[in-house]
């Protein structure tokens, strides 16, 4: 068999196909492979295109973000720019129309009766517009204020009634001329509000002139009333009206009903506008209503700020004598901080007619400097000063011991209360000033009287925080933690008020208020509380004459508050008082003759012999108490300066020292003293030797 080796020609066709089958399988996986590849490679160039786009659209969000911080830079110093032109604007134009409005005053007071009947009219159209003009001013700046957010709410006890009714004075004064009857109707549960009283009344004015504006005839009311502990403003008018498609936009800035070339109503239409922003301020709300031809209505709903069902938290404050007449404030001595000529010379004219001396500093350093050389008895302070600011002089002059019970009354074109009470200003007033507001502020920072306030509270948390509230406002605050340690603190050093917690352990509230009033402790008491009193509780409190404010909310905001009225209340008491300066070294001898005159007379002290003179001729005492032995210079060098002093003089100085040598009481008399008393003095020694030395207008 020869060719039975060779494959078989069916196994040829068998191999041949299997080979042909593997070759289409590796083509199979090849063109796969080539299609995987493709799509890879397209994939890739896809992701290489995002990345392309990715990496384009970064640099220009790069770009975009560079560009938006650019911008906002420069709307940052946009608005930086524009606060400090506002501020410049602020100043360079209040300040001339400080001089108008102040030497219009002037020249009525101390040249009326030599003007003609046509100078008085012109006098008083220059101080019209002088005012037309401010308060034009005054609404672009206010808007400024409240959209940078710089406007707080300083709240405090507003007499609702007295506002409204000042506010409608003013705006009377609109109307002359004009059939227009104005009417003010405020309920008795509404008449006192804790809000922000000047924000109030501007809300007020603002609403009642643009209803005086747009009303030729018909009458205006303005009413106060309540709902709940909601203040409830109605202003309504018979004037012509607002059209429906002008209702929606009457609170938009410069946005006027008539502002066409031809309107009959000037303004700049910013009246609304900020009265919608003051009511947001005072978390209220403002709805109108109108009808073309008949008029409109404004209604300000302002919540929380009356008591609830009407009722006032205040209790009959317990009063000493009563005061005949204002506090006197001649004589008194006021240091005027302000570096503008024109201020110093209204203020000098305004101040001197009320017998007050005047001392001027023309900048925060020298302004400083006589406060603690003169301590005068109020200072009044300007905010933009050069060298150093008006809020420096303020801090420095609350942290020194000299000067920090010295009130100080800041007179500024910016409103900034908020924080200038926070600082421990006494009054904030906003130039320019009306002669009488001056004068007002400095009688009630004049009037003597202490601020001191004692806290007792076991809680040492709500004691911190009351104390330092009362501190920031210009008290001097001390603290008790329980009743008992409070019974010996007013027993050594009464109080000018005490802030009193009833639940406390042993010696509570009401065992503290009874006992004081045992006593005859007659100072004010707030009881601040967080419990929930029944009729009998709260019955037992009033009988003690204390006032009661729940914790919580503005607590804090009415213990301030009251407490300053108190201390104003006070100080119309101890103004006739008589007045004692005690020259006296020794800081044990000091206490001790200040508690045995407390609360008779009215004693304030000097530490050496050349103080003691100066604060005797700038004071003018009712009496002097003068120790011999004194650093610097000594009692009867002290005294015989004082006598040669034509403007104190006259006031008696009464030796009280330990020298008891004849030798030294001869010289006591030779040097001008009218009594010789040693120590250690008795109290009543001392009380009958004042009392007959004393001048009979102050004690008879």
């Amino acid at each position: 068999m020869h060719g039975s080796n060779e494959p078989s020609y069916e196994s040829l066709l068998a191999e041949n196909a299997r080979l042909k089958a593997e070759l289409m399988e590796r083509n199979r996986v090849a063109r796969r492979a080539v299609a995987s590849f493709q799509q890879r490679a397209l994939q890739m160039e896809i992701i290489r295109q995002q990345n392309e786009d990715l990496d384009r659209l970064a640099r220009q969000l790069s770009e975009a973000r560079k560009q938006a911080e650019d911008r906002a830079r420069e709307v940052e110093e946009a608005s930086r720019l524009k606060s400090e032109f506002l501020a410049n604007f602020s100043h360079e134009i209040r300040t001339p129309l400080n001089g108008i409005i102040g030497y219009c005053d002037l020249l009525t007071r101390e040249e009326g009766e030599r003007l003609t009947p046509h100078g008085r009219r012109d006098l008083a159209t220059v101080k019209k517009n002088a005012k037309t003009l401010l308060a034009l001013i005054n609404d672009i700046l206010d808007l400024s204020k409240i959209e940078a957010g710089h406007v707080e709410a300083v709240k405090e006890n507003v007499d609702v009634e007295e506002l409204v009714g000042d506010a409608a004075a003013t705006v009377r004064e609109l109307l002359r001329g004009k059939d227009v009857d104005l009417t003010v109707q405020v309920a008795p549960e509404a008449r006192h509000a804790f809000t922000d009283g000047l924000k109030l009344r501007q809300i007020c004015l603002n609403l009642l002139s643009n209803a005086a504006k747009f009303t030729e005839m018909g009458e205006i009311v303005i009413d106060a009333s309540s709902k709940g502990t909601t203040l409830i403003l109605r202003i309504e008018d018979t004037g012509v009206g607002i059209p429906p498609d002008q209702l929606p936009h009457i609170f938009e800035k410069f946005r006027q009903v008539d502002g066409s070339r031809t309107r009959r109503v000037g303004g700049t239409g910013l009246g609304l506008a900020i009265v919608n922003e003051l009511v947001r301020v005072l978390d209220g709300t403002i709805d109108v209503q109108s009808s073309p031809g008949r008029g409109t209505t404004f209604t300000v709903f302002l919540r929380g700020c009356l008591e609830s069902d009407g009722q006032s938290d205040q209790a009959p404050i317990v009063r000493g004598p009563a005061v005949e007449g204002p506090v006197s404030i001649e004589g008194a001595t006021v240091l005027l901080v302000d570096d503008d000529p024109l201020l110093q010379t209204l203020v000098r004219g305004h101040l001197e007619a009320a017998g007050l001396k005047l001392l001027v500093a023309a900048d925060g350093v020298e302004g400083l400097r006589l406060a603690r050389e003169h301590r005068p008895t109020v200072i009044l302070l300007d905010i933009h000063l050069p060298q150093l600011s008006g809020w420096s002089v303020l801090g420095k002059l609350k942290g020194d011991p000299r000067t920090a019970s010295i009130p100080v009354v800041i007179l500024s074109v910016e409103e900034q209360r908020a924080r200038g009470f926070a600082l421990g200003a006494f009054e904030y007033l906003v130039k320019p000033v009306e002669q009488d507001h001056l004068i007002g502020a400095v009688r009630k920072a004049v009037a003597p009287g202490a601020r001191d306030v004692l806290v007792v509270d076991d809680d040492p948390q709500t004691r911190d925080i009351v104390s330092r509230a009362l501190r920031s406002a210009g008290f001097t605050a001390t603290e008790a933690k329980d009743g008992n340690e409070a019974m010996l603190r007013v027993r050594v050093s009464p109080p000018s008020l005490m802030i009193l917690d009833i639940m406390m352990p042993g010696l509570d509230g009401f065992d503290v208020l009874r006992r004081l009033r045992e006593e005859g402790m007659t100072f004010p008491v707030i009881v601040l509380t967080a419990k929930d009193l029944d009729d009998q509780e709260s019955q037992v409190l009033r009988k003690g004459f204390a006032q009661i404010i729940q914790k919580g909310g503005s607590a804090i905001d009415r213990v301030v508050d009251h407490a300053k009225q108190h201390v104003l209340q006070r100080r119309a008491i101890v103004s006739s008082r008589a007045r004692v300066l005690y020259v006296e070294d020794v800081e044990q001898n000091r206490d001790l003759v200040r508690r045995y005159l407390y609360p008779e007379f009215e004693v304030f002290e000097a530490e050496d012999g050349e103080v003691g003179v100066e604060r005797a001729s700038s004071q003018v005492p009712d009496v002097i108490l003068m120790d011999l032995s004194l650093p610097r210079l000594d009692g009867w060098g002290a005294t015989k300066r004082i006598k040669a002093d034509p403007r104190c003089g006259h006031v008696p100085v009464i030796a009280l020292t330990a020298h008891a040598s004849q030798e030294d009481r001869d010289r006591a008399f030779e040097a001008g003293c009218s009594a010789y008393l040693t120590k250690p003095v008795d109290r009543e020694e001392l009380l009958s030797t004042l009392r007959r030395f004393l001048p009979k207008r102050v004690h008879g």
